[in-house]
């Protein structure tokens, strides 16, 4: 993950955060966001390794 894309994970995160507690989103959703990264760093690798496998 990039640091320009570390940042803006970040600040979504907050975002959702900031909306879950003056109520406009669901509790559910902060925890949807935070779980994101995981998903997130295995999508942006995935064609890296599929790339160095063909080698």
């Amino acid at each position: 993950m990039t640091r320009k894309t570390a940042f803006l994970w970040g600040a979504a995160i907050l975002m959702v955060a900031l909306l879950n507690i003056i109520d406009i989103l669901p509790d559910w959703a902060t925890f949807a966001a935070v779980l994101t990264l995981p998903l997130m760093a295995t999508w942006r690798c995935a064609p890296r390794r599929r790339d160095g496998e063909r080698s």
